[in-house]
Formats: C-alpha cells, structure tokens, sequence
C-alpha cells in the first residue's frame, strides 16, 4: 500500500525515510493538524500524487496531553491548545480528504481514546477534546453512510509512547505549579503537588503498556477488514477497566471516584 505520512517535523520525515522497514511506497510530508493552511495543502498535495486513484483510508493519530494537573492551575488557553490538536486537528484533516474518501467509499479512522469513556481527574482538557472528537465520529459516522464511508474509532488505553513521556510530563507539572496563583498554591500546598508527581509517575510505570503493535494492528483491521468495528478497545485497561466502567452508573463512577480520592489520591492542604 501506498501510505501518505504526515509528519509534523523534518526530523520526522528523515526518521522514517530511513526506516528500512518503510519499504518504496511511503510518502511522508511535512504536517501541523494545527493549522489551517497546512491542511489544505496536504490535501491538495495527496490530490495531486494520486492522480486519479483512489484514496482508500485517513488514520487520525496526532494528539497531545496537556498539563496534567487540576482545572485550578489551568487556564483557557491550556484548553484550547490541547483541543487545537486533538479535536480540531481531526476535523482538519478529516475535512482535507473527506472528498477523496467519499469517492472511494473510503474509510475513515481516528486513534481517539478510552478517555473518551470516562472523565479522568487531572487530564481535563485531554479528556475534553477526546469527549469532543468522538462526538464528531459519531456524528460523521452517521452522515457519511449514505456515501458508502464508513468511521471507525480507537479507544487505547495508557501506551508508552512519547505522549506519555516522563520528561515531558515531569516540565508541564512544574511549570502549571509555577505559573499559579499564590492562592491556588496555597490552597493545595506543597504536599500536594509533590504527592501528585510520584502518583502520576507510578501510575505510568506500572500501567503503560510497551505492546505498542496492539494499536497498529487496531488501526490495520480498522482500515483493511471486510467487516471492521465501529470501535475498538486496545489494552487490557481500557477492555478491562475503562470501558466497563464508563457503562456504571454515573452515581456509582462517582463513589468510586470519591473512595479514590479519600484512601489514596493526594489531598489539597484546605480542602
């Protein structure tokens, strides 16, 4: 197959390029799912290679995290940022190729996340977007049917891969507790935020998966199965825990959530 790969950096591009696994058929060029322009242009630019032939998928993969710290230390712009990428970068290019896909009667697959089942405490504008990116699925799933396009959605769980690396992580924790007000700080004291870091860190340790092929193989049947799923769970968390979860009663999510906060998670210094 001939796969279009859209890479944010220059590095990116020569990084795969010298995959001697990319095989002859891959086409990687420059792409930011933030921007408008660069959007259009990929599209126009996939147009153009294929010259007549159809495009048969769009896989959606693009996302980021944000800060992973309560809504207290968070501001608007932190929210817009994190959904710039991963809602709005989906519409983005989604819209870049949907007249190619709708041509083909094409497919049309987005790596979304089981964060779109359940409200994850610390991860709000994470949570948000991917709330917000499934709701566009669903709704394009149900649009584009009559043309022949199917959507298919991927709910992974917690995957190491560089969205969740410990550096990263460890500098936007810090620098939401630098950029507060005194009052919030005050508020949850130092305690708090120290106890935060060593959960979070934990957490991925113990709970990132590295069988990173679980994904690719999701995405593959997505695009490749006579018969592929409306969704797919990846990971025995999302299987196991998440998505049964999400089916619970939002009463008994929140007692649960409650007994979380009083027996283990970190507890702010005035609450």
């Amino acid at each position: 197959m001939t796969v279009f790969a859209g890479c944010l950096t220059q590095t990116g591009i020569d990084n795969l390029k010298e995959d001697s696994n990319a095989g002859t058929k891959l086409d990687a060029f420059l792409l930011d799912v933030g921007d408008d322009k660069s959007c259009q242009e990929a599209g126009i630019y996939i147009e153009k290679q294929l010259a007549g032939k159809p495009l048969h998928a769009v896989v959606n993969n693009a996302g980021i995290t944000g800060k992973f710290l309560k809504d207290d230390f968070l501001d608007i712009e932190e929210y817009k940022k994190v959904s710039d990428i991963n809602m709005f970068g989906v519409i983005r290019s989604t819209h870049a190729v949907k007249k190619l896909i709708k041509k083909s009667k094409g497919r049309i697959v987005n790596v979304v996340s089981a964060a779109a089942r359940i409200a994850l405490p610390g991860l709000g504008p994470y949570t948000a977007s991917k709330y917000g990116v499934s709701g566009f699925c669903d709704v394009l799933r149900q649009e584009l049917a009559p043309f022949g396009v199917s959507v298919h959605i991927l709910e992974p769980g917690l995957f190491d891969t560089p969205l969740v690396a410990r550096e990263k992580i460890q500098r936007e924790i810090q620098k939401a507790w630098d950029e507060a007000p005194n009052d919030i700080r005050e508020e949850y004291g130092e305690a708090f935020y120290n106890e935060s870091q060593r959960g979070i860190h934990s957490i991925l340790e113990k709970f990132s998966s590295k069988e990173i092929s679980l994904v690719v193989d999701a995405n593959f049947h997505a695009m490749t199965s006579k018969w592929p799923r409306a969704r797919y769970q990846v990971g025995w968390d999302s299987i196991l825990l998440y998505i049964p979860f999400s089916y619970l009663p939002t009463g008994a999510q929140d007692l649960i959530f409650q007994a979380l906060n009083y027996f283990i998670m970190p507890k702010p210094a005035k609450c």
